[in-house]
């Protein structure tokens, strides 16, 4: 079941230079070195590895989108105070923005560098997961093995819990599902609003919907990716979130102590 591929263009251009063919070989670098050759695991690192990688450009698009929750109050003054001057009241916004050094673009710009890594990943993740991919292995690449074997958890010798990683996975997409909820609890407790309800709480429960919909259409090295990354990405809001309050209590501490 491959639904996308990577085509000889697509490895040999630009995007594959850059991307698919070193995400390709890290993958295949973990496949080997990993105590069990498990392509389901190396899966698991790769996607931990960016994770880590991209952490500075996450932490930086939070930190911008807690800065601008934190002078939503004052904006929502300003729009009532001036409701029937737009110019002034998108005036008095900027310069909001301005005194509390909010960069409007600070939440987007990092997500925009990560789309194409991703992206990449995803296509390697569905189409470059055969024996056929290995032909695009670097000619230094150490111990090139003969061929991927695409059943995750095999070296468990238990049918049962083995999972064809280029079929569909009922499991892996309730898996994505489980853990995207978890996500945006997490989301959601760190970003509320004192004083008012989140007009998007619904959303809390349809998302996670929508991605085991999409993760049960998909390769089950989608789903195994989807689950891995939102995984990692709640840990890392948890942690990030975390740091912010200590660095507020910090601040509010030396503020009342110098007063």
């Amino acid at each position: 079941m491959k639904t996308i591929q990577i085509t000889e263009g697509m490895w040999n251009g630009l995007m594959g230079k850059l991307l698919y063919v070193p995400l390709l070989n890290i993958l295949v670098l973990f496949y080997v070195w990993l105590p069990v050759p498990d392509l389901g695991l190396a899966i698991i690192a790769l996607t931990i590895l960016i994770r880590l990688v991209l952490h500075p450009s996450y932490a930086s698009s939070l930190k911008s989108q807690r800065d601008m929750q934190k002078v939503q109050p004052y904006i929502e003054k300003v729009k009532e105070q001036y409701k029937d001057d737009p110019q002034r009241q998108s005036q008095e916004v900027m310069k909001i923005y301005k005194e509390h050094k909010v960069n409007l673009f600070g939440s987007c710009l990092p997500m925009i560098i990560q789309l194409p890594i991703l992206f990449a990943l995803y296509r390697v993740f569905i189409a470059g997961l055969s024996t056929e991919s290995l032909q695009h292995l670097y000619n230094w690449f150490p111990n090139p093995p003969l061929e991927l074997n695409t059943i995750f958890l095999n070296f468990l010798h238990a049918s049962a819990l083995t999972i064809d990683l280029t079929e569909r996975s009922l499991v892996l997409a309730i898996l994505a599902g489980v853990v995207q909820l978890l996500q945006t609890i997490i989301t959601a407790r760190y970003t509320k609003t004192s004083g008012k309800k989140n007009p998007t709480s619904w959303f809390l429960y349809i998302f996670p919907l929508v991605t085991f919909g999409i993760a049960y259409t998909l390769p089950a090295a989608l789903g195994l990716y989807w689950a891995t990354t939102t995984l990692v990405m709640a840990i890392q809001q948890v942690i990030i979130y975390q740091t912010f309050a200590r660095q507020e209590r910090k601040v509010a501490a030396q503020t009342h102590h110098h007063e």
